[in-house]
């Protein structure tokens, strides 16, 4: 952790940091020093405060009450879930009926995540350009939340509706995305999808 915060620095000190824009324009940077230094201190500083009020005063405010019954090692108490940055993936895993699938979803649905790089081919740099990536990316933050609010209840029938819709829902949006923006982009730098033809 400690060297990617350090590669951090090094590249935010080396490249600078942008606007919100997206313009590399050296007049418009700020200093390193000053301004950001104490705008990180303060936000260490709100952090560990609040980390030390629950830790101190509210040890018990994030602790499932289901863990303070008595262990039965025969049965497992049909209550146990996963933590909930698993759950998006736990319902996926519960969206698919055959195990095999589930396992293979539950895998696609984590190394997704890393194809938005590469697949980010837009001409401009922030989203506030793109107002259809703009409503794709609220409807996903939506997905995202109901996902894992499913993964938390039972298999009767909305919930097991509801798992499947928003498991093809949570893929869909990387598939779509890219092309709505890449035809916004052609839409405001005035580019021809179709391609050319010869001789014209």
């Amino acid at each position: 952790m400690l060297v990617l915060i350090v590669a951090h620095i090094l590249f935010l000190h080396v490249t600078g940091s942008n606007n919100p824009l997206g313009i590399k324009v050296n007049r418009e940077k700020v200093p390193f020093h000053t301004y950001y230094t104490i705008k990180d201190l303060v936000g260490v500083f709100i952090f560990l405060f609040i980390f030390a009020v629950i830790v101190f005063f509210y040890p018990t405010a994030f602790i499932d009450p289901n863990n303070y019954l008595v262990r039965d090692s025969i049965d497992t108490p049909m209550h146990i879930k996963p933590e909930w940055y698993f759950l998006f993936a736990y319902t996926i895993l519960r969206a698919i009926p055959n195990k095999t699938g589930g396992v293979v979803m539950l895998v696609l649905s984590v190394l997704i995540l890393f194809t938005v790089p590469i697949f980010n081919k837009r001409k401009f740099v922030r989203i506030r350009f793109y107002p259809v990536s703009q409503v794709l990316f609220w409807c996903f933050f939506t997905t995202f939340v109901i996902l894992r609010w499913v993964g938390t209840k039972g298999t009767d029938y909305p919930f097991d509706f509801l798992r499947k819709l928003y498991t093809f829902n949570y893929f869909f949006y990387f598939f779509f995305v890219p092309i709505c923006n890449f035809m916004w982009d052609c839409v405001l730098l005035g580019r021809v999808i179709s391609p050319v033809k010869s001789g014209e």
